[in-house]
């Protein structure tokens, strides 16, 4: 059994996980509402540091972790994982990482355990946007790469990455790639327009140069792509999207249609398949680090985290 030391502190794991997911200032949102007032609210993302041990003795730098859970909400398996024990209990605290927080039952944690959150940032630099370890693995140019910002009010935010393939590669293939990386998950649209002759050409003969990695699917960001692709020369014809394909989450059809307009493919993966990729991503990176720290990961259906309060004792309303 390799010795504590060879382990991450809580405060190692902390900043190892922080330049995976680079932590993001408040922003302000103002709004005008149609009788004219002024609407301003502050928007940040979850503390990353949720939950510290409830001891005054608690130092992140000298305590020991031995084991981190993954996952995007605190379900049933979490708290079965926190409380499972481990041949370096004496020694180290349990840690867990979560996207979505909100539900933790605080009282379920064991006193010396820490709880790091992530939401906007994970979903920014580890779904669908701009996610450049996707973009690496999809063998897209990061260096020459442009970052589509502004979404919902918010000038700064990073909702998407446009970037060239480094070679052209067939739809089918990179469709295929796609559906690895997601655990099977990516469902094609494609418009296939109609040969001069009738005949449907096939989609397999397609040639994608370019991939849009986007956390939104609506008619303007399907519009603000083509403009990207257009104004850096990575398209013949302005009007033409058939060499671009929109990778994203969740089927929109406004987005489907803008899409449809243009020629232009998109796989949707689903909201959940991202988040997963995300977990996915983060557990092996730190297997890479740490090779002896113990790594859960966590992918209990949404359904999990309601019998988690009620095993825990929460009211469920």
């Amino acid at each position: 059994m390799p010795p504590a030391r060879h382990l991450p502190t809580h405060a190692e794991l902390t900043t190892f996980l922080q330049t995976h997911l680079p932590p993001q200032l408040p922003v302000t949102i103002t709004t005008t509402k149609k009788d004219g007032t002024i609407h301003t609210t502050t928007k940040a993302d979850v503390p990353f540091l949720y939950h510290t041990p409830r001891h005054q003795s608690y130092t992140p730098t000298r305590h020991i972790a031995s084991r981190i859970i993954l996952s995007i909400t605190p379900t049933s398996g979490v708290y079965s994982a926190l409380h499972a024990p481990h041949p370096r209990s004496s020694v180290s605290s349990p840690v867990v990482f979560l996207h979505r927080p909100w539900s933790l039952n605080r009282s379920s944690v064991p006193h010396d355990a820490l709880v790091l959150a992530s939401h906007s940032s994970f979903d920014t630099h580890l779904t669908v946007g701009w996610n450049v370890a996707l973009a690496r693995r999809l063998d897209i140019d990061v260096d020459g790469a442009i970052c589509i910002k502004g979404y919902k009010g918010e000038p700064e935010r990073k909702i998407g990455l446009v970037g060239r393939l480094r070679t052209p590669t067939a739809l089918s293939v990179i469709v295929d790639t796609v559906r690895r990386e997601f655990n099977g998950q990516g469902e094609l649209h494609e418009h296939v327009p109609v040969g001069p002759e009738g005949e449907d050409p096939s989609s397999s003969s397609s040639k994608i140069e370019v991939i849009a990695i986007m956390n939104a699917f609506h008619a303007e960001e399907v519009d603000r792509v083509m403009d990207v692709a257009s104004d850096a020369k990575w398209v013949g014809d302005v009007g033409d999207g058939s060499q671009v394909l929109y990778l994203t989450g969740a089927a929109r059809e406004p987005g489907l249609e803008a899409a449809a307009r243009v020629n232009m493919p998109a796989v949707c993966v689903g909201h959940r398949a991202c988040e997963e990729w995300g977990i996915s991503y983060l557990a092996e990176v730190m297997r890479r680090r740490w090779p002896e720290l113990d790594i859960v990961t966590v992918l209990e259906d949404e359904a999990e985290v309601a019998s988690a309060k009620v095993k825990h004792g929460e009211a469920v309303h």
